[in-house]
């Protein structure tokens, strides 16, 4: 599990996305919202930048989350990402679609790769949904911030 959590690591510094490397997590995240197949806003709360592979993580965990509720969420209307840099970094990404039941639904290559994205820079995944209810992806990563 070591050894490819590494490898993950590794791959991860070697696809930093030029606009998240220029312009910051913010900006990027705000450019895959406008790309979006489903209308998208941005809430950012703080300042705090981090270390290129957990900014990283969280650009390509929001993103594989925007396109999650485009292929899973028929009738989705609006989806929301919050992102809070103060201290550990915490992203949110709500669409109001409708919803499923994790205990009865396994877990597909996205959520997945989620998960293991997350894992590679000590941080955790939560899904939260119900039928009827939209579903939520919530990504935190205890690594500190730097002003």
């Amino acid at each position: 599990i070591d050894q490819a959590l590494e490898e993950l690591r590794s791959l991860a510094a070697g696809v930093y996305p030029a606009l998240l490397a220029a312009r910051g997590l913010p900006d990027a995240l705000r450019t895959a919202a406008l790309r979006s197949p489903v209308p998208a806003s941005v809430d950012i709360v703080g300042a705090d930048r981090y270390p290129e592979s957990v900014e990283t993580a969280a650009y390509f965990c929001c993103v594989e989350a925007l396109q999650n509720v485009a292929k899973h969420a028929p009738g989705a209307e609006l989806v929301a990402i919050r992102l809070d840099r103060n201290g550990a970094l915490r992203f949110t990404v709500t669409d109001d679609g409708p919803g499923f039941d994790p205990a009865l639904v396994a877990p597909g290559a996205g959520l997945t790769n989620m998960r293991d994205r997350m894992a590679a820079v000590g941080g955790e995944l939560e899904i939260s949904s119900a039928p009827g209810g939209g579903t939520s992806v919530i990504g935190t990563i205890q690594a500190a911030g730097t002003p």
